[in-house]
């Protein structure tokens, strides 16, 4: 028999998932559904198999390795839109959870992790190049 899932929980998943990047507090999450903050923290973990803080953290860097990957968004801005405010705190956490810097994320596709050597067109001096 699967465990029923608590609708205060999903309730709560789907509201960080919207607000990820705002400041969020156990004890202001734990008030939004009623629950004390103790007892927050074990539904939560029961339910999701991560603290509330865990999951937090591992939505943030996992939409800051999309951004990377996908945007033309500097590392900065990616910090900043994931929440983040310290950029060391930042690039330890993401170094933690993907495995390399994040400056060393960019442009590589989650669908293909190698990295493609981008070719250049050549320069007019070149052999090959088309004369004008």
């Amino acid at each position: 028999m699967a465990p029923r899932i608590d609708p205060r929980i999903s309730w709560i998943v789907a509201h960080m998932q919207r607000h990820f990047a705002e400041p969020m507090a156990v004890v202001e999450l734990a008030a939004l559904v009623n629950l004390s903050p103790s007892r927050f923290r074990a539904l939560f973990a029961a339910q999701t198999g991560v603290s509330p803080t865990q999951f937090l953290q591992r939505l943030r860097l996992r939409r800051a390795r999309l951004l990377l990957e996908h945007s033309f968004l500097t590392v900065k801005e990616v910090m900043a839109a994931v929440g983040y405010s310290d950029p060391s705190h930042f690039a330890r956490d993401f170094r933690r959870a993907h495995g390399m810097s994040p400056s060393g994320s960019r442009g590589i596709s989650s669908a293909d992790p190698l990295r493609v050597k981008r070719i250049r067109q050549p320069r007019a001096r070149e052999p090959g190049a088309a004369c004008a």
